[in-house]
């Protein structure tokens, strides 16, 4: 039953990231009169969620009623690091509800249920509905803050000149990569809507002169550099697909480059493993995978590259490292 009912615990948690509870008792506990006020809720079925979460720990209602966050509730707060807000609130989106909605479908076709739902990609659905995107990559982002400073001193990244994060975001992870990287040169390649968001929140402006954001589609081509990252890129697509964006960067990579590839191995067997579990979110959403060290591998050498090796981090992901062939 707690297996099975998940998901509400999962859908009221994101619920209560929406409404930005955590960030309405980050200076203090709150009635629910004052919060149900400030959030425009109704008083009795805030209340009702609440008591649910801080059941489990999220969020705590004191003796006189008022709530206050907890340890588990503090990084729904907007200011927190590492903060899960927006990926929380992604997960009760529409198209988030939709394509999970139609995993039976997945499971017969092979493909992600936004295909069913609207006929087209996320990805494209997030080019004609940009304030979709807009969460998504803040969602992304939370991801980011809490495993980029981990991936940057996984890898000595001053073995390169230039550094091109082949659909880097928001550039978090690149950030930290330049501030362990003084003499690296960074360039974020993204979608025009992406880039868009860069610019209106000026994400790039702490390495100004050092970083740029430069639009393109990864299946025309990348910009030439010596270096190419892509964290959680490649598992958005099959394997044919990721083929494609790899040989992109073969196409334009400079004499002794290498590409770097930030995702996660899948262990073999009944080995508990989260990428076991996010490889249904590449199932629904984007339609991608989550792939093992041999299909990692395949996908290396039919595009060009040798896989060299595979270095494991802190975080949940591996950095798989390959060079021209």
């Amino acid at each position: 039953m707690q297996i099975l009912t998940g998901k509400w615990i999962s859908s009221a948690v994101s619920a209560v990231a929406k409404f930005g509870i955590a960030d309405h008792v980050e200076h203090g506990p709150k009635t629910i009169q004052q919060l149900a006020e400030a959030t425009g809720t109704q008083e009795q079925a805030l209340y009702r969620v609440l008591r649910a979460v801080a059941s489990i720990g999220i969020f705590a209602q004191l003796e006189d009623g008022r709530f206050e966050n907890t340890a588990l509730s503090e990084p729904l707060r907007t200011n927190a690091v590492p903060c899960v807000r927006h990926l929380a609130m992604m997960m009760i989106e529409d198209w988030h509800l939709k394509a999970w909605a139609e995993l039976p479908w997945s499971m017969q076709t092979g493909q992600p249920g936004p295909m069913k739902a609207y006929g087209m990609t996320n990805f494209e659905w997030f080019g004609r509905h940009p304030d979709q995107g807009v969460i998504f990559n803040r969602a992304m982002k939370d991801i980011s803050q809490a495993d980029s400073p981990l991936i940057a001193a996984a890898y000595d990244f001053s073995v390169f000149k230039s550094l091109v994060d082949v659909a880097g975001g928001l550039g978090t992870l690149m950030g930290a990569i330049l501030d362990r990287t003084p003499a690296l040169h960074g360039i974020i390649f993204e979608m025009p809507h992406v880039v868009e968001q860069i610019k209106k929140e000026d994400s790039l402006r702490k390495w100004s002169g050092r970083c740029e954001a430069v639009v393109g589609s990864f299946f025309e081509g990348v910009p030439a550099s010596d270096g190419y990252i892509m964290k959680h890129i490649l598992h958005d697509w099959d394997d044919e697909a990721a083929s494609k964006i790899l040989r992109a960067c073969r196409k334009s990579i400079l004499p002794g480059g290498k590409v770097l590839v930030v995702d996660q191995v899948v262990p073999t067997g009944n080995t508990p493993s989260a990428s076991k579990i996010m490889d249904l979110e590449m199932l629904v959403a984007p339609g991608g995978r989550e792939r093992t060290a041999q299909e990692w591998d395949k996908v290396f050498s039919q595009s060009g590259f040798k896989l060299d090796r595979i270095i494991p981090t802190p975080a949940n992901q591996a950095i798989i490292e390959g060079s021209p062939v």
